[in-house]
């Protein structure tokens, strides 16, 4: 059976045929298809990341124009030679608790390629930000609570803008968050306390370029 319009794929399979889809691998042939998944060691790579309580993630690679590469660890840069898929466990769960009816819940898969840092920012900014400033996702949290996981988000989003820059070896000067800022429900003061904080942060960014 086709394992791309197979009704009923296992856990292994769907992630391989979507790692296959998204590498633009799908027309590969049936035959080697097949091969891939009866691969051992892409089996034991994925009967570990199942049975391993504490492995969140596995990358998953193109090793040749018709075979995958399945790895435990955080690949260094010089072995994503175009693109290479992330899988992520949603939460943490036992082996027995993954049910093939529910995989699509409970493991996310994301392209990474050589631009990590700029991935990285894009998915905060267009992904995780409108996320956590939807009040219903923060029904339940104090008015303190939820300010200071925003607080703390912009600051790491501040990091990882400026981080960008220096890998490039430009000074980038991160903005002050827009939806804090003209929002009305902040108030003067805090405005004004993260235009100050964003001006102390620049400040520090060009003394350090002048040095």
């Amino acid at each position: 059976m086709d394992l791309f319009t197979k009704k009923d794929p296992t856990r292994d399979e769907y992630i391989i045929a979507h790692s296959l889809v998204m590498l633009g691998m799908k027309k590969i042939g049936q035959e080697k298809v097949d091969k891939i998944v009866k691969n051992d060691d892409i089996k034991n790579t994925l009967k570990e990341f199942w049975g391993n309580f504490n492995q969140m993630f596995i990358f998953v690679n193109q090793a040749s124009a018709d075979n995958l590469q399945f790895l435990t660890e955080t690949p260094s840069l010089d072995k994503i030679k175009r693109k290479m898929i992330m899988v992520v466990k949603t939460r943490q769960m036992k082996s027995e608790e993954f049910l093939d009816a529910n995989i699509s819940k409970d493991i996310m898969m994301m392209e990474m390629n050589r631009s990590i840092l700029e991935n990285l920012f894009l998915v905060c900014q267009e992904v995780f930000m409108p996320v956590l400033g939807n009040p219903h996702n923060l029904i339940g949290l104090s008015d303190l609570v939820s300010k200071d996981l925003m607080d703390k988000f912009h600051n790491f989003m501040a990091h990882t803008y400026v981080t960008l820059g220096q890998v490039k070896g430009r000074t980038l000067l991160p903005l002050p968050p827009a939806d804090v800022t003209s929002s009305e429900k902040t108030s003067s003061k805090d405005k004004a306390h993260i235009l100050e904080g964003a001006i102390i942060t620049w400040t520090k960014q060009i003394k350090n370029v002048l040095k």
